[in-house]
């Protein structure tokens, strides 16, 4: 904890939140090719089967646009309901990592079984959800840091903590809007994009 503040008084938070980013990212692609006995087996993305599948079934889109809101939001909310206690920052630091880590993983463990031709399926699993989800991502982590700031940090009385509670709460809901039409994005756009990539890919 007492390194995490060292940093962020150093670098920033934009700066620190990059570094923890690019630190998740190269332990994924580390774990993706030492670890890659463990897992190689079990991950459904890299299974003709799997996404044969996925190219063929019917979509019920009414219930996968509910899978997909499920998966976003709860996340989501968990964020901002962490980010206004006292674990607020170390948990914003973590998932930053986590971040990084599941990004650069599935990226190495597709193009490890695909080569070249898995830029193909990479495209197909996140566009054009992630031109969405990706800014609002990073500025949810921002300005959760900045009320856990706000709220743990300044010295502000009940109303300014109030104030700031309110302000920030607005604009993550604002957020909320956007981030559901990514979760639509994904549900409609993004799947049919899927099935059409599939089509070529397999």
């Amino acid at each position: 904890m007492n390194f995490l503040k060292q940093q962020l008084h150093r670098l920033g938070e934009i700066k620190t939140g990059l570094l923890l980013a690019a630190f998740g990212a190269v332990l994924g692609v580390v774990f993706a090719r030492v670890f890659k006995s463990f897992y190689w087996g079990n991950i459904n993305i890299l299974n003709t089967e799997y996404l044969t599948q996925i190219k063929d079934t019917p979509i019920n889109y009414s219930e996968l646009l509910k899978y997909v809101y499920w998966d976003i939001f709860k996340s989501y909310i968990i964020l901002w309901m962490v980010c206004i206690t006292t674990f607020g920052i170390p948990f914003i630091a973590l998932c930053l990592t986590y971040f990084g880590f599941q990004s650069s993983f599935f990226i190495s463990v597709i193009l490890m079984k695909f080569k070249v031709k898995g830029i193909l399926l990479i495209i197909g699993y996140t566009f054009p959800q992630y031109l969405i989800y990706i800014p609002v991502i990073f500025i949810s982590f921002r300005l959760a840091f900045w009320l856990n700031k706000s709220l743990r940090y300044d010295n502000l009385g009940k109303k300014g903590k109030r104030e700031k509670t309110t302000k920030y709460l607005a604009l993550a809901v604002l957020l909320g809007v956007v981030l559901a039409a990514g979760g639509l994005s994904e549900a409609y756009i993004g799947s049919f994009v899927l099935r059409k990539i599939l089509n070529i890919f397999l």
